[in-house]
């Protein structure tokens, strides 16, 4: 999946290309008059600044929008912030400088979540549901975003059959994820497996002191788990990896 259209703001005009994500297909569009905008406390008080301007301007909104695939119609809530940008140009035609000023609006909650990387549909229903924890969170929060994708790691963990739990003198203790990662059997590869730490690591980033997670790194952790689960879960993969085998034995057709 193309996570770039993830980046992106909106406007009344132009709204980025995001799936809907009831159906899948279709894509959403701003529903008319839906858009509220109003401007914040400390961004009203700064008008009375002498070197104040449009771009210092700071937006709460809401809107609506709905899914453009009619037997879907999905409606989704959205939340966040806007600013204000401005734009320069010569025209030639008059010989003066000219300037305009545009709205741009940054999503920071979608009700339902927007979708933000592929899942197998053999996905088990426990991992699926960390993932869209993780989505929920990654406009607003990309730390909690990155902590939900390793807690989608330990389910994943369990429903392949890794122990979560080992006994001594009568008590029970958890067993890190790394251990358990470590624990999957020779039929996932050795680079599943790295990305799978990867992604742990990154999670427990989100969770500790440190570097302030970004969104860049959620989408990074979106790629790897993205294939980690269409090697283990997408039989189209699969197929065509037994179909290569064949060829490959044949030498040809």
């Amino acid at each position: 999946m193309d996570r770039s259209v993830f980046t992106r703001t909106f406007n009344k005009e132009t709204v980025p290309d995001w799936r809907c994500p009831t159906c899948g297909t279709g894509k959403l569009t701003l529903k008319p008059d839906s858009l509220t905008v109003g401007e914040g406390s400390n961004s009203r008080q700064a008008h009375d600044h002498p070197a104040w301007g449009p771009e210092w301007i700071d937006y709460r909104f809401s809107c609506m929008f709905l899914c453009d695939s009619k037997p879907c119609a999905e409606v989704v809530a959205c939340v966040g912030t806007g600013s204000v940008d401005h734009y320069g140009w010569f025209d030639e035609q008059t010989g003066h400088e000219e300037e305009s000023y545009e709205d741009f609006f940054t999503p920071k909650l979608f009700v339902p979540p927007l979708v933000l990387m592929d899942i197998p549909k053999e996905c088990p229903d426990s991992v699926c549901v960390r993932l869209k924890q993780s989505f929920a969170m990654y406009f607003a929060d990309p730390g909690g975003a990155m902590n939900a994708g390793r807690a989608a790691v330990e389910a994943l963990m369990t429903e392949l059959g890794v122990a979560r739990y080992t006994n001594s003198k009568g008590k029970r203790h958890p067993i890190p994820l790394h251990k358990r990662i470590e624990k999957l059997t020779a039929k996932y590869a050795t680079p599943l497996k790295e990305m799978l730490i990867a992604v742990k690591w990154l999670g427990n980033a989100g969770s500790h002191d440190g570097n302030e997670p970004e969104h860049e790194h959620v989408r990074l952790m979106y790629d790897m788990l993205e294939h980690c689960l269409a090697e283990i879960y997408d039989n189209k993969v699969k197929k065509l990896k037994a179909l290569a085998k064949q060829v490959n034995k044949k030498k040809g057709i």
